[in-house]
């Protein structure tokens, strides 16, 4: 009974949302993808990424908005005052939903690293501690308002613009990425 388009819609939101990994026994997972994929016409995919030097307090956060045909549309460097790498990932998260609805953008895939906050977002547990609980909110509250928000898993060895804010203890935002980073954010969407 449906007509085409509705199905199509349908079945790109079922394909964008499968699970990342397989279970092979309960400590080995297999990785379906491994690599990194465009977004499908329309959506944006955000690689995002926190750091935290326990030892310094050094840190750092990024992101790197994609579209469908694979050019960085907008990317961050970000410092923030954080206490964990869990609470650098979470702020890199809020940081890439607050800009979302600034630009407005209405469809986003925020890839991650951080599978605890994945796992969680995904679930639409939104329940922090004393030091997260406001920015989940937020996450929560940013999420809510867009017409389709993924949190997706995907391991990754580093990312490069979180590395780069965190050594150079820098916010930066750019449209375009300047041609000293590209090479940087470039690295963050090839097969890992």
């Amino acid at each position: 009974m449906e007509n085409h388009t509705s199905v199509l819609a349908r079945v790109r939101s079922m394909f964008l949302t499968r699970k990342t990994s397989l279970p092979v026994s309960t400590s080995i997972s297999v990785s379906i993808c491994d690599k990194w994929m465009p977004p499908s016409i329309g959506w944006i995919k955000c690689n995002t990424g926190g750091v935290f030097d326990i030892i310094s307090g050094a840190n750092g956060a990024g992101y790197v908005m994609r579209d469908f045909t694979r050019k960085a549309i907008f990317c961050a460097s970000l410092v923030f005052e954080v206490l964990s790498a869990e609470e650098a990932e979470a702020r890199a998260i809020w940081a890439v939903l607050k800009k979302t609805l600034e630009e407005p953008l209405t469809h986003i895939i925020i890839e991650s690293d951080a599978k605890s906050l994945i796992d969680q977002f995904s679930a639409r547990n939104f329940e922090g501690n004393s030091r997260t609980d406001a920015i989940f909110k937020d996450v929560q509250f940013f999420s809510s308002k867009l017409v389709a928000c993924i949190f997706t898993f995907q391991p990754r060895y580093c990312n490069s613009v979180a590395q780069w804010a965190k050594n150079n203890n820098s916010t930066m935002y750019w449209s375009t990425p300047p041609v000293w980073l590209l090479a940087t954010v470039e690295e963050d969407h090839l097969p890992f």
